[in-house]
């Protein structure tokens, strides 16, 4: 091993003990494993890396998932054959995200199987130091980790930025307990966080996703809809913020929380809607029947027909059961403007119904915009809209009338 690699271990691994971080022989799974991993979606090149990574409570145990592996030593063999030295820094994603070390990597082998030995011890106490990590400070706050991770992967070399965490920061501008936040267009929370300049800067560099959506005990677990929401939004996040390539990591991630990590607040998963027909209900704005945004399209028409289906029942089984559409929306741009679109998705589910054999006349509809009971307000500083409350303040309200 090359004085520069045992730099490197010496900074990560002494960084990670200073904070409170168990040893390499604790750590489970340190090191890495050869090959196997499914090839990563972006082609990774030969420059700076950055591992953006969580030991902290709420997600499973550190480490880094097989296609990352293979990619890492990917880009320091070939780093070799082109005589150039890859600065690789560690990132803690906790409450308030540090480097927890960083070093360049070299060889000066003077042959392929030495430089091999060299990249493998390297890549070995690198794998200790990533399972040992540890979260110091409460919370999670995400977008900073990945920011902080774009900016150590820059250089004159294009460079790759990997995020491994199941995604749910619970820090602002992007903290997922705010209620709707997990259901709401990827599109729009991309826009509030521009306009509060909170975008991660990875300009040029691939960033590789892994875990999103993985949690660990007392996090509850995410649905696939919402795990497919949750990487939409990292992948637009990662996209806005100038990356050239994004690629998320389908391997799960498993176990329990490092039991020696600060609390993280539990994220509220909304529970997928209670299909009750004889009974009032609020569809939600989410990938199970929600719209696209400023539009009457469903997002997607087959899950909502799924979700509309025992309503179009409801109404044939008796000839005396009706049903009344009511659309809500976000208080913005004009109160008739509101009115107008919750009343066209009102109509919309109405077609749907239709479609799936419900009788169209004992279907009423109507849209009430943003002037409804429970409304939450969902515009904040500057008169900027919330995405997450704005979420929640768009359903179609459906009340049995017979």
């Amino acid at each position: 091993m090359t004085s520069r690699t045992a730099g490197l271990l010496s900074v990560l691994l002494a960084a990670a003990l200073a904070a409170g971080c168990s040893s390499g022989e604790d750590a489970a799974g340190g090191g890495f494993s050869g090959g196997g991993g499914s090839a990563l979606s972006c082609p990774v090149p030969v420059g700076p890396l950055a591992f953006a990574v969580s030991g902290r409570s709420n997600s499973p145990e550190p480490g880094l998932p097989q296609a990352v592996q293979d990619a890492t030593v990917s880009v320091l063999t070939r780093a070799v054959d082109e005589g150039y030295e890859p600065r690789i820094t560690l990132v803690n994603v906790d409450g308030r995200p540090v480097s927890a070390g960083s070093e360049t990597f070299s060889s000066d082998a003077g042959n392929g199987i030495a430089a091999e030995d060299d990249r493998n011890q390297f890549l070995n106490g690198f794998g200790e130091a990533v399972t040992g990590l540890r979260a110091q400070t409460p919370e999670v706050d995400v977008l900073t980790a990945l920011d902080l991770a774009g900016r150590s992967a820059g250089g004159n070399r294009p460079g790759t930025v990997v995020l491994v965490d199941s995604g749910l920061s619970t820090v602002a501008p992007l903290d997922f307990r705010q209620r709707g936040l997990l259901d709401a267009p990827p599109a729009e929370t991309v826009e509030a966080l521009r306009a509060n300049n909170a975008l991660p800067g990875l300009q040029g560099e691939t960033v590789v996703l892994a875990g999103l959506g993985d949690v660990a005990e007392p996090q509850p677990a995410l649905s696939p809809a919402q795990r497919s929401s949750l990487v939409a939004l990292w992948t637009a996040i990662a996209t806005a913020g100038g990356a050239s390539c994004v690629a998320v990591v389908d391997e799960p991630r498993g176990g329990d929380a490092p039991s020696d990590a600060p609390a993280v607040s539990v994220v509220d998963v909304p529970p997928p809607p209670t299909i009750t027909p004889g009974q009032t209900t609020a569809l939600p704005d989410d990938n199970s029947v929600g719209f696209q945004p400023d539009t009457a399209e469903f997002r997607d028409r087959n899950a909502a027909r799924a979700v509309l289906t025992p309503f179009a029942q409801f109404l044939t089984e008796s000839p005396s059961r009706r049903i009344a559409l009511t659309g809500t929306s976000a208080r913005a741009g004009t109160e008739a403007g509101q009115v107008d679109l919750s009343t066209r998705r009102a109509e919309a589910v109405k077609a749907l119904l239709v479609e799936l054999g419900a009788p169209a006349d004992r279907i009423s509809t109507r849209g009430v915009g943003s002037r409804f009971p429970g409304y939450v307000n969902d515009v904040g500083p500057g008169g900027r809209q919330l995405p997450g409350p704005a979420s929640a303040n768009r359903t179609v309200i459906v009340e049995p009338s017979g």
